[in-house]
């Protein structure tokens, strides 16, 4: 009964393990939007004065560009190598901490654009 009861117990964290690399990768994916727009109201709040079409509109739309390949690039290289090093270090303290790491960024994120 004590091998069958940590089997379960080792399922159920596989299970919750996989649940919040899910949970996490959709966060980051939500949170490049997240990012895009707060970047953008920083940028027309302090060089936006011509209005649509003019030089501002042309520079907000190539930051946008280049933070959106560069956020990209993070999320994937995020849920690919999380996702790796989790299914190597599965069960393993390092592992927790880094999913509350990582959950403890996105949130702040989150949080950041409440303010701006």
């Amino acid at each position: 009964m004590e091998e069958n009861g940590l089997r379960s117990s080792r399922i159920w964290s596989g299970v919750l393990a996989f649940v919040l690399w899910a949970g996490t990768a959709a966060l980051g994916f939500v949170a490049i939007s997240t990012v895009l727009d707060t970047a953008l109201r920083v940028y027309a709040a302090f060089w936006g004065d011509y209005g649509f079409y003019g030089s501002d509109y042309r520079g907000a739309l190539a930051l946008r560009n280049f933070i959106v390949f560069s956020l990209a690039g993070l999320w994937l290289a995020m849920v690919v190598g999380g996702g790796e090093y989790h299914y190597k270090k599965f069960g393993q303290p390092k592992s927790w901490r880094l999913f509350a790491r990582t959950i403890a960024v996105e949130v702040s994120i989150f949080v950041l654009a409440l303010f701006i």
